[in-house]
């Protein structure tokens, strides 16, 4: 990422797929197409860290409320090219 590149836009859309993958060995692939959030403030690594912990991080999951898991993100496609390709994880 440039970290002094700015965004001029205010929202995005945004395809993604998401890896859910839970401490009993399930793994459920979901995809979203399409989505329509708020961009990033800027290309900086840590407002782009920032932006998709809070909207991205809440998409993962397939309603289990019990046992460990770990999400990973992979941007396929969006209105702001730099973030295609992207990939974030978060887990337990």
């Amino acid at each position: 990422m440039n970290s002094s590149a700015t965004t001029t836009e205010t929202d995005v859309s945004i395809s993604l797929r998401i890896e859910n993958a839970y401490d009993d060995g399930t793994e459920i692939e979901t995809t979203i197409t399409d989505a329509h959030l708020p961009a990033p403030a800027s290309l900086d690594e840590d407002d782009v860290e920032a932006w998709a912990e809070e909207h991205l991080c809440p998409l993962t999951g397939t309603g289990r409320v019990e046992g460990d898991a770990c999400y990973d993100i992979y941007v396929t496609a969006c209105t702001l090219p730099a973030l295609i390709g992207q990939h974030f994880d978060y887990g337990y």
